[in-house]
């Protein structure tokens, strides 16, 4: 088995990376993967808050066996790295020295714990991917549900949802904007996006807050933008002035079939109002045209999330997949 980390100028290389990604994707409970486009500028774009690698491991005839993508935040959450690993099933069997060879990367650059995750169907066990994971030394940390809303939304009773939570948010403002975020609010948008990962639930994953001044935004603006990805943002404005939530489309351009609701969040001293709601409708009616013709918008939210998993059951999202999100200590 060879394992090498793939040059990102490769344009063959890239292409059967991503051959083998959606090979993988195709075998998942709706797996999706990055288009190609999408997986070339991530691979081409430097990021100085994240160092990104591509790895593989392949047969001596050329054979892709796994390939992952190696994430190492540099500004926060210093002692972990996290890996996004695509693993032929035909091949789980023989892909332990990949596995470890990506521990010992971690280890030497310092890091303490690998996190990655794998998928299985809902009401199964575990799956083969999650024992893998526990064969080379990973616990479950958090277990997430993935749901996806069949789209077009529907444009009649998304109102109607709205209509009814309206009233328990009155005083606080509804903000829209496709692309990037306007140059009034991307102070305190940033400092609201440095918190999601310790204000969503976690379960025993430990992040700790990022490292998300205005500049991250923007870069990450840029990257979306190269990618053709389009993003959708509706924010809650307090009376008082102050941000209390925000939550995410993204629209993929050259992914005829799927789009990603990303982050909600509704800061703890806001909660109780229905602005969770209240924005992710506002936000999927607003990106409705970007949407078509696209099939499936996909969300992912921890599986003990009682408030969350009500909002997008009520806008009528359906349980598709469990992603346990895993750590080892290296």
């Amino acid at each position: 088995m060879q394992i090498e980390e793939l040059d990102p100028a490769d344009d063959a290389g890239l292409a059967a990376f991503h051959e083998h990604e959606v090979r993988v994707a195709a075998t998942q409970p709706y797996g999706t993967a990055w288009t190609l486009p999408e997986l070339t500028v991530a691979a081409r774009t430097d990021d100085p808050w994240t160092a990104r690698a591509f790895l593989w491991a392949r047969l001596d005839d050329g054979e892709v066996v796994a390939t992952c993508q190696l994430e190492v935040p540099l500004r926060d959450n210093l002692e972990t790295a996290w890996v996004a690993l695509a693993t032929a099933p035909e091949h789980r069997g023989s892909v332990g020295p990949f596995i470890e060879h990506l521990k010992d990367r971690v280890r030497l650059l310092g890091r303490r714990r690998l996190e990655c995750s794998a998928k299985w169907p809902p009401g199964d066990d575990e799956g083969p991917d999650a024992e893998l994971l526990r064969a080379h030394g990973f616990r479950l940390g958090l277990i997430e549900a993935q749901r996806v809303l069949d789209l077009p939304p529907d444009r009649d009773e998304l109102p109607r949802l709205a209509e009814k939570a309206a009233g328990h948010h009155a005083g606080y403002e509804l903000r829209t904007w496709r692309g990037p975020v306007p140059d009034d609010l991307v102070v305190p948008y940033a400092a609201m996006r440095s918190v999601m990962a310790v204000e969503a639930p976690a379960g025993d994953m430990g992040w700790e807050a990022e490292d998300f001044p205005p500049e991250r935004v923007r870069q990450e603006e840029a990257e979306l933008a190269a990618q053709g990805r389009v993003l959708w943002t509706t924010v809650a404005v307090a009376p008082d002035g102050v941000l209390a939530g925000h939550s995410q489309i993204v629209v993929p351009g050259s992914d005829p079939v799927n789009a990603y609701q990303w982050d909600t969040l509704v800061l703890p001293e806001h909660r109780g109002h229905r602005l969770g709601l209240a924005m992710k409708v506002r936000n999927l009616l607003a990106a409705a045209d970007d949407l078509a013709p696209r099939e499936l918008l996909h969300t992912w939210n921890a599986a003990d999330n009682a408030p969350m998993i009500a909002v997008n059951e009520a806008m009528g999202f359906r349980l598709a997949s469990m992603t346990g999100e895993f750590r080892c200590d290296v």
